[in-house]
């Protein structure tokens, strides 16, 4: 007998251990997306209810306030298919201002299958922290571009360096290939270009050194220097002076040229021939120390331009338009191309298409060219059109002609009869 009631009091402990563990195996628990948030930052809270035993039905709130923040969830749900052991809520909000955000739950209680009553859970909470947005400064970028020291190996510079002068000259003798170029910049955050070793050439040679400031601003100091010449040959040009190459390696040869010399003030000068073109190029170096080819007649001592461009594969030696080939309503009009002004005719303001005359230095034909400057092509003119279009001019002008001659008789024709009429209509009444 007292076996039978030992075996009952511990079936008993077990069944009411088996409940307890039930029961305090339903929980409620709270997580932010971050626990630390700054003023017009948002952060979710997920609030997570779970049983080892399938819920049925889940009641309850979370309450959130603080940080101008008030609003909450409602944790009611019911669930029919006896399968539900975890669910979970999110909830998204705003902090307008700092402080701290705190959210609880309410009320949290449950049924699950173990159970036909309400299991009240123990309700739990969280807090957020919202600072204010850290304010980071503007980064000050220094806008000095200043040369510190300018100077030439071997050389001084005239004037006396000054970081405010922006122009030097220096003169070096005859054999001078090559100057090296000195430059310290005043602050270490600027950089600096076109300092080093440099070449030159006979004549005026233009040395830019530039400085740029961290901001970007830049600053240029030039360097104008001179390369004695032994005998220069001197020219004009337009009204402008110019000093004759003699050297091979200040320009690049002209494609398709051959080397030849020419006689200019009684020397022998480097100079290049073509067999198509019939062209002599001289080279020729202004006093900034721009070089250039130019076209040399012989016969009467003069020099042109020698303006050479490829246009996507055809090779043009652009000349000034004779006058009579302009067609009637073209405007003369430059236009870019690669970086370079070209002088050209287009019929309207707005147009896209240029008329430019030039030679094939392929095959030394001079003809007009049409260049779309909307697709950077250029193909021959085709004056077939343009006749065209103008027999059809002279066509509609000559019916106009007729129409109006045949306007004109019959109003005079008209007035004529109308003039008999009136002169018989006056001797009628003078008879009555």
């Amino acid at each position: 007998m007292r076996s039978s009631k030992i075996r009952f009091y511990i079936f008993g402990i077990i069944c009411f251990m088996l409940f307890g563990l039930n029961v305090n195996a339903a929980s409620i628990g709270l997580k932010a997306s971050s626990t630390s948030i700054t003023k017009g930052q948002t952060v979710t809270v997920t609030t997570t209810i779970s049983s080892n035993s399938a819920m049925v039905s889940i009641e309850g709130n979370l309450i959130c306030s603080g940080a101008g923040v008030n609003g909450g969830d409602d944790l009611t749900y019911d669930d029919g298919s006896n399968s539900l052991y975890t669910k979970s809520y999110t909830y998204t909000m705003k902090a307008t201002s700092t402080g701290t955000i705190t959210c609880s739950t309410s009320g949290a209680r449950i049924t699950d299958m173990s159970s036909n009553t309400w299991i009240n859970l123990k309700n739990t909470s969280i807090s957020i922290q919202v600072k204010d947005p850290v304010v980071i400064p503007p980064k000050e970028y220094s806008s000095n571009n200043y040369l510190e020291e300018l100077s030439i190996d071997g050389f001084e510079l005239s004037p006396e360096f000054d970081k405010d002068t922006l122009e030097y000259s220096v003169e070096v003798p005859n054999d001078t290939e090559s100057v090296i170029i000195n430059a310290t910049k005043e602050d270490s955050t600027a950089s600096v270009s076109g300092s080093g070793e440099v070449s030159v050439s006979e004549g005026a040679n233009k040395i830019e050194v530039k400085v740029t400031a961290q901001n970007g601003n830049e600053r240029v100091y030039v360097i104008n220097v001179n390369v004695k010449e032994l005998d220069p040959i001197n020219v004009s040009v337009d009204g402008k002076e110019y000093t004759v190459i003699q050297k091979d390696d200040v320009l690049e040869a002209p494609l398709g040229y051959e080397k030849t010399t020419v006689k200019i003030d009684d020397k022998d000068v480097l100079a290049y021939t073509n067999d198509k073109t019939k062209y002599t190029l001289v080279g020729l170096k202004d006093e900034d120390g721009n070089s250039a080819w130019y076209i040399y007649d012989e016969n009467d001592n003069s020099y042109k331009p020698y303006l050479f461009y490829n246009f996507n594969g055809v090779s043009l030696i652009i000349e000034d338009m004779p006058k009579n080939l302009i067609p009637d309503g073209f405007i003369k009009s430059s236009f870019e191309y690669n970086d370079e002004r070209i002088e050209g005719y287009k019929y309207k303001s707005d147009s896209q298409f240029y008329l430019i005359y030039g030679m094939n230095s392929e095959t030394g034909e001079e003809g007009l060219y049409m260049f779309d400057k909307k697709e950077g092509t250029l193909q021959r003119f085709n004056d077939e059109i343009s006749d065209i279009y103008k027999d059809k001019a002279d066509l509609y002008f000559m019916i106009l002609m007729i129409v109006l001659s045949v306007i004109g008789i019959g109003i005079v024709a008209f007035a004529v009869l109308m003039i008999i009429k009136t002169k018989k209509g006056k001797k009628n009444k003078i008879r009555f």
